[in-house]
């Protein structure tokens, strides 16, 4: 299979991975939110969202796991003993993970007072879910093993089995209550998990090589997953401590708001499946000494990145109130759809810098820029506590959009001083175009002017045209590329 051929496979699986986690946010959300009321919604939103901080942990291992299985992909033994190290030190970090989720589930609903105000044991709830996504973790070597040797469709098809068994299974049981609905949730995932475990022992039932504790290979891996868990933690206060943020200074908002955020990280996740598996193509021509062949490929993608970014959000700005109206109802459309817009906007200019993050990552310095996430999550939850206490649930759009901007910025200036290739693109990508992006957007929310709308509306139908075509001749060079490895 050529190189461009199994990216594609690749990164459809992801796609469909990613969906498969979605089908509890577009199509159980929305079921929830008029099933349960308000108060019990936002238990349900704010657990998750712990359970997706915890979740950090399991996706560094599954990069981890990955890189180190690819780079030793001929290699029985030293396969074997990345994922026996991998193993123990998943099992370190649930271990200490659920030491926490103990600790914390003792007073974390206390930072939310109107939580008193519904019957629903919020700390079971609490325990269940975040145990649930313990679980993810202890099993994500496997996950990440697969990724490894490129066969991303085999947990997807695991995954979206499981997700529409546990859809199903929370839509029976959704007029019960919050407390059963945890109930399904920890249980269907714990068979999810078992399956991905029987699945790696079936694929490997001929390889029977005992493998003791190895501390330089182990501390291998912790230093290489350390890397990623910095970067990680960083995209969480950007993309996950809204949640927290409005349910502190505006919960009256939270249940419209956590609603909204499913079908931004629809869209964030589709990007972020499109590229992720772009890290084994990366590698190959690293490891072959083309540096410069990586570099280009960076250059395109982010190029490509930028203008789908353009595309997705000039399409929601008019589509967006249909959308919601099909699936929340008219009246929440009305209310919700200029929100969601603009926080669609704020998130998605972000992954316009991924393509660069994926290339330190397959050179093994993520470490060498971890500090700049750090800062922008930094920056931006600062700014979405001032923010949100003006405007409420849109200040996350408005501290987001600005933190995200500084830090493309920073990017741009960054990647250009190091890069072997001089190449402008990167400044087109990084900061022309979300700069492009927040001037239509402001300029559409702030003016009353019939003519300057219009305007904006022509630049936006011009400028996606145009978009289009470059994607298709990037698409090309790309192909042309990868098709080498």
């Amino acid at each position: 299979m050529s190189g461009f051929k199994r990216l594609v496979k690749n990164s459809l699986s992801n796609i469909i991975n990613g969906f498969s986690n979605v089908i509890l946010g577009v199509v159980i959300s929305p079921v929830l939110l008029h099933n349960l009321s308000n108060v019990d919604f936002s238990i349900w939103s704010l657990t998750l969202q712990v359970g997706v901080l915890i979740g950090i942990i399991g996706i560094g291992i599954q990069v981890t796991v990955g890189r180190f299985i690819a780079l030793h992909l001929n290699d029985l033994v030293k396969r074997q003993r990345a994922m026996h190290q991998s193993l123990l030190f998943a099992l370190l970090l649930g271990a200490i993970c659920l030491a926490l989720i103990l600790v914390v589930a003792q007073f974390f609903f206390s930072l939310f007072p109107e939580v008193a105000a519904t019957n629903v044991n919020a700390k079971r709830v609490f325990l269940l879910i975040c145990s649930a996504f313990v679980l993810n973790n202890l099993a994500a070597p496997f996950v990440g093993y697969f990724i490894g040797i490129e066969r991303n469709d085999i947990t997807a098809s695991i995954n979206i089995i499981f997700k529409v068994i546990l859809g199903c299974s929370i839509l029976a049981v959704v007029t019960r209550g919050l407390d059963a609905i945890a109930w399904i949730y920890f249980a269907i995932n714990a068979l999810n998990q078992i399956a991905f475990v029987v699945l790696y022992k079936f694929k490997n039932k001929a390889e029977k090589i005992a493998i003791a504790f190895d501390k330089d290979l182990f501390r291998t891996i912790a230093v290489f997953f350390s890397g990623l868990l910095v970067w990680n933690i960083a995209q969480f206060l950007i993309s996950g401590i809204g949640t927290f943020t409005v349910g502190k200074f505006a919960f009256s908002e939270l249940a419209g708001f956590a609603v909204l955020m499913t079908l931004v990280n629809t869209g964030v996740g589709i990007l972020g499946a499109l590229i992720n598996p772009i890290i084994q193509p990366m590698l190959r021509m690293h490891n072959s000494g083309n540096n410069h062949h990586v570099e280009f490929l960076v250059n395109k993608l982010t190029l490509i990145f930028a203008l789908l970014v353009f595309i997705g959000i000039c399409i929601a700005w008019f589509m967006s109130i249909y959308i919601l109206g099909v699936w929340l109802g008219n009246e929440q459309a009305q209310a919700l759809h200029i929100m969601f817009s603009v926080l669609l906007a704020s998130y998605l200019i972000r992954m316009i810098a991924a393509p660069y993050g994926l290339m330190l990552v397959a050179y093994g310095k993520q470490l060498s820029i971890a500090y700049l996430p750090v800062i922008e999550g930094l920056l931006n939850f600062a700014l979405s506590i001032f923010f949100v206490r003006l405007y409420g649930a849109m200040g996350i759009a408005y501290s987001t959009f600005i933190s995200g901007i500084v830090i493309m910025i920073v990017y741009a200036c960054k990647y250009r001083t190091e890069a072997e290739t001089q190449s402008n693109m990167i400044f087109i990508a990084l900061v022309f175009i979300p700069v492009l992006i927040a001037s239509c957007l402001i300029a559409l929310l702030v003016t009353p002017s019939g003519f300057v709308k219009n305007t904006v509306y022509a630049i936006m139908a011009v400028s996606t045209v145009a978009a289009a075509v470059v994607i298709l001749k990037q698409v090309k060079n790309i192909k042309n590329l990868l098709n080498q490895y």
